[in-house]
């Protein structure tokens, strides 16, 4: 008994093309269902926040899953201004996230050469579009 050898297809541009605008249409029926079931779950998840209140208790059980109400404290930024003149009077940066604003970093780059303590780097990738 001969073994075959299998052969792999011969990649194309045009192969890939069609494979990444295939899985990419995937991608996006997934996201709109993931995106339906999300709509679903806050729906309940708002029922059942109110129910626990009205009942009185922070924490139920069902046949499956249990369910607890957690609480934490958020915030809203009302003053940006103030609050960032805040950190930069107090040196507490360390209250908001370090994340370096892409386009506002690019353009003062694209002014000025450099900005002290960044390090620019060319980020490739395909933009799909259909036909």
């Amino acid at each position: 008994m001969a073994v075959t050898s299998l052969k792999k297809p011969k990649l194309t541009i045009g192969g890939l093309i069609d494979q990444m605008s295939a899985l990419r249409e995937e991608r996006r029926k997934l996201d709109a269902q993931s995106a339906e079931l999300q709509k679903a779950s806050d729906v309940l998840e708002t029922q059942l926040i109110e129910l626990m209140d009205a009942e009185g208790t922070t924490k139920s059980t069902g046949h499956v899953a249990s369910a607890s109400i957690a609480e934490t404290v958020e915030f809203n930024a009302q003053d940006w201004d103030s609050f960032m003149a805040y950190v930069a009077k107090t040196k507490q940066f360390h209250l908001v996230q370090r994340r370096v604003s892409a386009p506002s970093v690019r353009e003062l780059f694209e002014s000025k050469g450099k900005v002290p303590g960044l390090e620019p780097y060319t980020k490739r990738k395909i933009s799909l579009r259909n036909l």
